[in-house]
């Protein structure tokens, strides 16, 4: 009698209303960016004239397209509307869009029987296209057309999403990717979900938010364990790291990146991002001998400006703790001579922490002036975070020129 009592009871199936609700809830997502006050208005500022205008053309036409209802899509475009599209002969168009502008025709010579799916691939090529020639809104509006056409694929709300994050539009990339989200599970695209669910983590991390970061990193790596995703659960393991790095959690750390160092393998192109991100754990874990064979490793493997200015600072700050001073004031000028670069911008404010660190280690003052400084004429955004608290910290020991035990 216990055992029966005791006994789980069967689930209840979810009535068809209930299914039917969760089927249909797909958050919006935003279109366009505030002062977007043309639609495309991208396409025109950012490319020559020529392809400009045919571009635009074709978005504007795949848009209203997308639009419209099926059966009132006969009646878009006159018969005349396909050969004013026609570029000119002897207008210069690059060749790899030859084909995915002539696909894109069709939604003008044939409304009623263009396909969808075709359409929103043609809209891809595009957009990959763009993101080549380093014209990111455009980029981004083929991909948006793209999932205008195929409202139901998660695949080109997933690339939207993407994309808008790389230019600098996190809002905008969350509503995208959130919508990829409920395209993905709806259609059992389980890589789609893991990969939208990553990069919502990059997001809540930027924007420090840090439980949604872990929450939407372990819905990643728990999929890509039913699904076997590789590297979805290798992303997702890196970004659990770097969220236990930011709670000041450095023994939980660890494991995450060994588990996202197996998903990765060598070749992936990730790992010289994780293998900088182990180097910093080990920093600030205070395991300096350690991380120095793997800081030279590093710098000779990396050329990327900002990456290696963010090495070189962690090459200071080692080498400053273990005493070494020659290897010190050579890090130290050399990451100082790289701060400038506009790509070291998104690594600058932890490598200015980093060299505030060794300067203060080393009782180097005039030095540790000098990142303070630099740090307090970021922009507002970038001071925020650990960095700023770090920095702020060691203004104060300017002030009372306090030489600390460790960093």
């Amino acid at each position: 009698m216990d055992g029966a009592r005791n006994r789980r009871k069967p689930r209840r199936p979810r009535s068809a209303a209930r299914r039917t609700r969760r089927l249909w809830c797909l958050p919006p997502a935003v279109t366009r960016e505030p002062g977007e006050t043309l639609e495309g208005m991208h396409v025109l500022s950012e490319l020559p004239p020529a392809p400009a205008h045919a571009l635009w053309t074709a978005l504007r036409d795949v848009t209203l397209w997308a639009a419209t209802p099926d059966e009132r899509r006969p009646a878009l475009f006159t018969p005349a509307a396909e050969a004013r599209r026609r570029p000119e002969p002897g207008e210069p168009l690059d060749p790899a869009l030859e084909v995915p502008l002539a696909t894109l025709a069709t939604v003008v010579s044939h409304a009623a029987q263009a396909s969808a799916p075709v359409v929103s691939l043609a809209c891809l090529d595009v957009s990959k296209w763009a993101r080549a020639q380093g014209a990111m809104g455009t980029a981004v509006s083929f991909a948006q057309a793209a999932a205008l056409a195929s409202p139901d694929d998660a695949q080109p709300a997933l690339a939207v999403g993407r994309l808008a994050l790389q230019w600098g539009r996190p809002a905008r990339a969350e509503t995208w990717l959130r919508r990829a989200v409920g395209l993905a599970r709806r259609a059992r695209d389980w890589e789609s979900y893991g990969s939208a669910c990553v990069s919502l983590g990059e997001i809540h991390l930027a924007s420090e938010r840090l439980d949604g970061a872990a929450k939407y990193w372990w819905l990643a790596a728990r999929v890509a364990r039913r699904q076997q995703l590789r590297y979805v659960r290798a992303e997702a393991m890196h970004g659990l790291m770097r969220v236990s790095m930011a709670t000041g959690d450095l023994q939980a750390a660890e494991p995450y990146a060994r588990a996202a160092q197996r998903a990765y393998g060598r070749a992936h192109p990730r790992m010289p991002d994780l293998r900088h991100d182990m180097t910093h754990l080990m920093v600030r874990r205070g395991e300096f001998e350690r991380v120095m064979p793997l800081l030279r490793r590093q710098l000779g493997e990396v050329t990327a400006p900002g990456m290696r200015m963010a090495a070189l600072a962690l090459q200071a700050h080692a080498a400053a703790e273990l005493g070494d001073s020659p290897l010190y004031e050579q890090s130290w000028n050399a990451a100082w001579a790289l701060k400038d670069r506009p790509a070291a911008a998104p690594h600058l404010p932890q490598a200015l922490s980093h060299l505030g660190k060794a300067a203060a280690r080393a009782s180097d003052w005039l030095r540790v002036q000098q990142t303070v400084r630099a740090f307090d004429e970021l922009p507002p955004d970038q001071r925020r975070g650990p960095a700023a608290a770090e920095v702020a910290e060691l203004a104060r020991l300017v002030g009372s020129q306090r030489q600390p035990h460790s960093f």
